[in-house]
């Protein structure tokens, strides 16, 4: 269309171009042909008037002649006849010499003709007049040849010099109606070329209005719905809330708004690939449509997270719309014959009773939602509760992104104790933030705020490089130790993290061996694929990884085979009831057993007892942290732990 619209609009130049080009010569020529009749009409009409005049003047001196007395003035009217024979001699000749019609030229052939007969004529009788004045005889004779003679000469000229200038003015008046003719030929010429162009520009702004109002339709749709579900997006879902206030205003009734998103969904994408997460995302927003009546509102937010508008909705009715999507949900995806599961968290807000504007009601319904996820339920509906625990989660993320540039961070590390040495090998780094009006808060207060605050990538970096710094300064101090910091499961998404870690390494100047990356099952589940790539290139790297809570996390050994995993860690809720709970100390054994068979080091968290130290050493347990040997402390506590405790003899060794 737009090449079609660019040729009509060359063409349409063209035809403008050649409407004014024709119409200026033809404009052109016709001014200078009436400009070249007017000049020669003028002259030749000139020349014959002259003609004319004196031959009326010689006319009257024939007649003046005979009826003068007076000599002197016969004289004049004499030498006043021959001047104007002289005149109209010269004005024939000059108008001879000029371009003649042939019309125009048998006249004057005529006329010079008359002119010789009535030269051979007329000279006797002006002779004759002389005469006649001189002696005053044969009046009478003379008068007679005047009237006979010269007389009719005289007129048969003068009609034929007024039959002249009638055919000069004939043509005349012919090259005018020829001009006249060019000029209606130039005008139906330019007002037809001027017609096409007017007519071809007007289709083409008809063409170009109707691409312009296509194209403008196409843009109000794409600003209004999402593109790949087809769904309304955040702007549409605007207009639709506050035309539901005003609804509910007038009739005085309520409405909900359900915010979701879809929980492995990630996994889903990178593992089966973008192509099939798109189709999956289609599918959702196809399902949650069929779900709901034509007058409620499906959108999507972005990613994975979708809001459904429900028209007419009371406290009573929200379990059971909440039900009817999970339901639909819950059916499996499937994609070329494998089937997909993936489940959702929803969070409910209403309108009137818990907020009044659209902003409002997203903003309740998705602290709902994160409610709904932490609690391990289905959906939540909003309460103000909820919004003063969002607001502090809020405040504390901001706080925390301060704490990592202003050093209110701190790590206290808990000593790791080989059962075969009884000697400190290593450390645990622990994260502590001395918040100012807080206090100490432990990890598990602060970490998930900065998983969803985006901030886990920052808060690593500081962790990994504080640990290897101190890590440094114990190894110049003789103290050959490893040490241990924990992942999160943000971090297997992290494909730079291999390249930061080496970086830091190569920064504190500590060997790879002597590091130690912990994750937990579920944070490997989380994301197998990235996790897998990311623990590999650690591996190669030489840096030792250890599964944490180990026995807690689901499917573990259906991927511990897969992982280059050289160590075990056993979850302190096994080790710290296995002296009491039998099963708890069954678990404790097959887990020893299972990494020794797969070649893989033992360490057991929360030893608080002899007697745990004791049945872990026998059960061939490799190394155990608790409180029993030592707490987690601050770096100037551990130095000195390091030198009087009784698990403090440190291994020789090389650095």
């Amino acid at each position: 269309m737009g090449v079609r619209i660019g040729i009509g609009f060359v063409v349409v130049l063209a035809l403008m171009v050649a409407l004014s080009a024709i119409g200026l010569r033809y404009v052109a020529e016709a001014n200078q042909r009436l400009k070249d009749i007017a000049q020669d009409n003028n002259v030749k009409t000139e020349l014959a008037t002259v003609m004319h005049s004196t031959l009326r003047e010689r006319a009257l001196a024939m007649h003046a002649l005979p009826i003068l007395a007076d000599p002197f003035e016969k004289d004049e009217e004499i030498q006043r006849f021959n001047s104007q024979g002289a005149q109209y001699i010269d004005a024939r000749n000059r108008l001879e010499r000029m371009s003649l019609s042939p019309k125009e030229n048998e006249i004057l052939a005529l006329i010079r003709e008359l002119t010789r007969e009535l030269t051979r004529e007329a000279q006797p009788v002006v002779q004759s007049v002389v005469e006649m004045s001189i002696f005053n005889d044969n009046q009478a004779e003379i008068f007679e040849r005047i009237r006979s003679v010269a007389m009719p000469r005289q007129r048969a000229i003068a009609d034929q010099v007024s039959a002249l200038l009638d055919l000069q003015r004939q043509q005349t008046a012919t090259a005018v109606h020829n001009a006249e003719i060019s000029y209606a030929r130039v005008r139906n010429l330019m007002l037809g070329l001027g017609s096409a162009a007017l007519l071809m520009g007007m289709t083409i702004a008809g063409l170009v209005s109707q691409r312009v109002a296509r194209q403008a339709k196409q843009l109000a749709a794409q600003a209004m719905h999402d593109p790949l579900t087809g769904l309304a997006n955040r702007s549409l879902l605007h207009d639709r809330i506050e035309h539901e206030i005003e609804l509910s205003k007038r009739s005085n009734t309520s409405f909900g708004v359900v915010l979701m998103d879809l929980d492995r969904f990630k996994e889903v994408n990178d593992t089966l690939g973008h192509d099939v997460g798109d189709e999956l995302l289609r599918e959702v927003g196809r399902r949650l449509k069929e779900t709901v009546r034509a007058e409620d509102t499906v959108a999507r937010l972005g990613g994975d997270e979708y809001v459904v508008l429900i028209h007419n909705l009371d406290q009573k009715g929200v379990p059971s719309i909440a039900n009817k999507v999970l339901a639909a949900l819950d059916k499996p995806f499937h994609w070329q014959n494998q089937s997909i599961d993936i489940g959702a968290s929803l969070g409910v807000s209403m309108y009137p009773s818990q907020c009044a504007d659209a902003s409002g009601l997203l903003r309740c319904a998705d602290i709902a939602m994160y409610v709904a996820k932490r609690s391990g339920k289905d959906y939540a509906q909003y309460a103000p509760d909820q919004d003063r625990t969002n607001r502090g989660d809020l405040s504390l993320k901001s706080e925390l992104r301060e704490a990592i540039q202003s050093d209110q961070l701190s790590l206290h590390y808990q000593p790791q104790i080989d059962h075969r040495s009884r000697c400190v090998v290593g450390l645990e780094a622990l994260l502590r933030w001395n918040h100012p009006q807080r206090g100490f808060l432990a990890p598990d207060t602060f970490i998930p705020l900065a998983e969803e605050a985006g901030l886990i990538g920052p808060l690593t970096h500081w962790v990994l490089r504080t640990a290897l710094t101190q890590l440094k300064a114990l190894h110049e101090q003789g103290h050959l130790l490893t040490m241990a910091v924990n992942l999160s499961a943000r971090n297997l998404h992290d494909m730079k993290l291999p390249a930061s870690v080496h970086a830091l390494l190569t920064e504190s100047g500590v060997s790879p061996v002597h590091l130690t990356l912990e994750i937990t099952e579920s944070a490997v589940m989380a994301n197998p694929s990235d996790g897998l790539a990311i623990l590999t290139e650690l591996d190669r790297m030489g840096v030792t990884l250890a599964i944490d809570d180990f026995g807690t996390g689901y499917s573990s050994l259906a991927y511990l085979k897969r992982l280059p995993v050289d160590e075990l860690k056993i979850d302190k809720s096994f080790v710290m009831d296995m002296d009491e709970d039998e099963n708890d100390a069954v678990i404790v054994r097959s887990t020893i057993d299972l990494a020794h068979n797969l070649g893989l080091k033992v360490t057991a968290e929360g030893v608080e007892t002899q007697d745990a130290w004791n049945m872990l050493e026998i059960l061939g347990c490799d190394c155990s942290q608790g409180y029993f040997m030592g707490r987690p402390m601050p770096v100037e506590k551990l130095e000195a732990w390091l030198q009087q405790s009784v698990w403090s003899e440190v291994p020789t060794g090389t650095l």
